[in-house]
């Protein structure tokens, strides 16, 4: 793989890849984004010395794009229809990596330097392989259009990079259900849960062990030193902690060792910090915690044959009862009524319904 003149290089001006592309959509139907970009309080599209809008002000310009394009699926069609190049060069960064896992690790810690407001994040159990966007803003989700755009970019993204070799097992959206739901289902070859606690796209596990065929290890690491830099030049720390802290949970979930200490050990921190980090992103540990176990339940319960006492072993608890509490919690249903509803296709592959327990500490002990 060689190194073309990359079409949109990292920072070249004051809009993200999002917003230049829907500059260039609105273009291309001869109308004027200028107006739009005023309005929702971006950069003129010329002005190339400001800083990169947040995700507020992004989601404001694409919806006011869609409302002007009389596109209720702005943010899909807009993801499907670009060249992935324009994504400078993260892309090449991603495509002369060794393997999918490893380009992957990549989005995760770059992705924020084209877009400070928007955080990316990759993490593997011993059942998926998920890839996250998110709000850097504490407490807030992306826009429907926003996240559905990064969705299906991560989803070609992937597999473009695995040579085709990489199919969605499961998409979910934290905006609730709308009109648009068939366009949205229709647009990844996965199921879509609705209303769930992030946007995210799972794979199957063995996705990050393939190796990619555009691997390049001298253009990695001669391309490798320049994101580095970019990276030192901005003391860029991952601004969502949860986000860090639920993919350090998900390996030790088997072997009941998510604590706080060990968490906190994990990504270079104090107890103390880390709590206070995720106080003020109003996240508690206890609560990612659930979360994590939540979204992993329902694809385990998918598995054919797999009791469910060892589905409780894989989510970290003691005892199976600790597992049929927890479901009815989540879903409302035992374990056995939602697979057999799973069996039926009528469950969804988020437990539309979570929310953070009421009664949720910092440090609080597995059961």
């Amino acid at each position: 793989m060689t190194l073309p003149t990359p079409i949109l290089p990292p920072r070249l001006s004051g809009q993200s890849t999002v917003v230049r592309l829907t500059v260039e959509r609105l273009a291309q139907a001869g109308l004027n984004p200028e107006p739009l970009l005023r309005e929702a309080g971006l950069a003129d599209v010329a002005t190339a010395d400001l800083d990169l809008p947040g995700a507020e002000d992004q989601a404001a310009f694409l919806n006011l794009a869609a409302e002007m394009l009389q596109d209720p699926s702005f943010g899909l069609h807009l993801g499907q229809d670009y060249d992935l190049r324009k994504l400078g060069l993260l892309f090449y960064l991603m495509g002369s990596s060794e393997t999918v896992g490893e380009a992957l690790s990549c989005f995760e810690r770059f992705s924020s330097l084209d877009d400070p407001s928007i955080y990316g994040s990759y993490r593997i159990s011993d059942i998926a392989v998920t890839v996250a966007v998110g709000s850097a803003e504490a407490g807030r989700c992306l826009d429907r259009h926003l996240a559905e755009f990064w969705l299906v970019s991560i989803a070609r993204l992937v597999t473009e990079l695995a040579g085709g070799d990489a199919v969605p097992i499961g998409v979910s959206v934290s905006q609730p259900q709308r009109d648009t739901a068939e366009v949205t289902q229709g647009a990844f070859a996965a199921p879509v849960a609705f209303a769930a606690s992030e946007d995210r796209i799972d794979f199957e596990v063995r996705l990050a062990d393939i190796r990619l065929p555009t691997a390049e290890p001298y253009l990695h690491a001669s391309l490798l030193p320049h994101f580095e830099r970019a990276v030192e030049a901005m003391r860029w720390e991952p601004a969502v902690v949860w986000a860090r802290v639920k993919k350090a949970m998900a390996p030790r979930l088997p072997h009941r060792t998510v604590t706080l200490a060990n968490i906190a050990r994990d990504l270079g921190m104090s107890t103390r910090t880390l709590s206070r980090r995720l106080r003020d992103e109003r996240k508690t540990f206890s609560g990612i915690l659930d979360e994590l176990r939540a979204e992993l339940a329902i694809h385990y319960i998918r598995i054919r044959g797999l009791p469910i006492s060892e589905i409780a072993w894989h989510l970290g608890y003691r005892e199976a009862s600790a597992i049929v509490a927890a479901f009815r919690r989540w879903t409302g249903m035992p374990p056995s009524q939602v697979r057999r509803s799973q069996a039926g296709g009528s469950a969804p592959s988020d437990p539309p319904s979570y929310r953070e327990p009421m009664d949720a500490r910092p440090g609080a002990k597995q059961r």
